[in-house]
């Protein structure tokens, strides 16, 4: 199953993420994959590291500045490095659990970035993906992934929370309770 959060830029899309995860984790889903967190590079300039989700370690994920070969996305460089962990951390998923791609963008419709990684994954039987996607390019994104039909969530939507976790762990199965 394939599930997509979604909102405007700076919208709250990973500060839900980091909000739910300890949740969906206490009840017992396996959670696996990265977020990007903002963050500032060396000289102050604003940048995003990449955090695996399975240790809980930071690595710089995009800069304002970038080597030679470099893939840009805007005004961000992949560091290199990262950007292959990234691919490794989203082709070595295994079934069961989730796992979340924080964030499918630009370069990934364009062929690069995290795509080639995420197109041999998204096929996978038993494979439950949560993919991170900013609403002026949902449905590019939507229409990439064809034949599969993801499952959209608005992150501003009401009862948002509610509506993802019935689809992550079944009707009834909702803890009102917890915020």
């Amino acid at each position: 199953m394939i599930l997509v959060l979604t909102g405007p830029v700076h919208g709250g899309k990973t500060s839900f993420l980091e909000r739910s995860l300890a949740r969906w984790t206490g009840r017992g889903l396996a959670c696996g994959g990265f977020l990007s967190i903002a963050a500032a590079d060396a000289k102050g300039a604003k940048s995003y590291d990449l955090l695996e989700l399975q240790t809980g370690r930071r690595h710089p994920f995009l800069r304002c500045e970038g080597g030679p070969g470099a893939e840009r996305s805007g005004p961000f460089f992949f560091v290199p490095e990262t950007l292959d962990l990234a691919r490794r951390i989203i082709r070595t998923a295994g079934p069961g659990g989730l796992l979340i791609v924080d964030e499918v963008g630009p370069l990934e419709l364009r062929g690069g970035g995290l795509w080639p990684a995420l197109q041999e994954t998204v096929g996978r039987p038993g494979g439950n993906i949560l993919l991170v996607v900013r609403e002026e390019i949902l449905e590019d994104v939507t229409a990439a992934l064809a034949p599969v039909v993801p499952l959209v969530f608005d992150v501003r939507a009401p009862g948002v929370r509610e509506l993802l976790e019935r689809n992550l762990f079944g009707p009834g199965e909702v803890d009102e309770d917890q915020s």
